[in-house]
């Protein structure tokens, strides 16, 4: 942990690290209170109140940085002035989430464990900053394929990123820090995401999914549509 963190960061910390080893079910406030170095038993719950309270900060921090990094890579396509491609918008989505994967690194799997009930209800009341930019992507690419039903193109991105969190929680515990081969093996596996993405967005739809949807339309996107439910069993499909 960098000197001068707060207290509060390093049992945030701790606390990312424990989730994504063992689950958030598993570990309890007085046990990352213990992990963090803290002689006050009720540390963990004074700084942070709930464990449902601490699991939304550190997807806030987390996801805020990544969300931040994918706004860059958002604004540098649209600096060129036309309309980024598909591809292109895929890579954007996944790059930031696999470019956290490194030999130290946690933030996949914890992503996963909270994507399931009941921590995905955790994340309703998060900062709707912290994921901006995936909405912004959703509606790009909703705009290039207007043509596909709203259901279904919800459904899909849920899948798209549901398998793109579950793949790189996957991976991440084994990865080694400073593996030029490990970093080229997380390389890869974001490509082929990416590819997979696309090819989910660009499936025909079969005329058994379309006697399945809703007679009545569906916006696109809403208020009610944040990433992180999509990726959970949440999801409405």
């Amino acid at each position: 942990m960098a000197r001068g963190s707060t207290t509060r960061e390093v049992m945030a910390e701790v606390a990312l690290r424990m989730f994504a080893e063992r689950g958030i079910d598993a570990v309890s406030l007085r046990e990352i209170t213990t992990a963090s170095g803290q002689r006050n038993k009720s540390a963990a719950q004074y700084h942070f109140g709930t464990k449902e309270q601490l699991v939304r900060e550190i997807f806030e921090r987390h996801t805020g940085e990544v969300n931040a990094h994918r706004q860059r890579l958002l604004d540098a396509l649209h600096e060129r002035g036309d309309r980024p491609a598909l591809e292109e918008l895929a890579d954007v989505l996944i790059r930031p989430l696999a470019e956290t994967v490194d030999g130290d690194s946690h933030y996949a799997r914890f992503l996963a464990r909270v994507s399931t009930p009941p921590w995905i209800g955790a994340l309703v009341h998060a900062d709707p900053m912290a994921t901006q930019s995936v909405q912004t992507v959703f509606t790009e690419i909703a705009q290039l394929l207007d043509g596909l039903p709203g259901p279904v193109l919800r459904t899909r991105l849920a899948l798209a990123m549901m398998l793109t969190v579950r793949a790189l929680a996957a991976c991440e515990h084994t990865v080694a820090p400073g593996s030029p081969d490990d970093a080229r093996r997380v390389a890869l596996l974001a490509a082929q995401l990416v590819d997979t993405t696309v090819g989910i967005l660009l499936a025909p739809v079969s005329g058994a999914t379309r006697d399945l949807l809703p007679h009545a339309a569906e916006p696109v996107t809403d208020d009610s549509w944040p990433w992180h439910l999509l990726i959970g069993a949440e999801a409405g499909f």
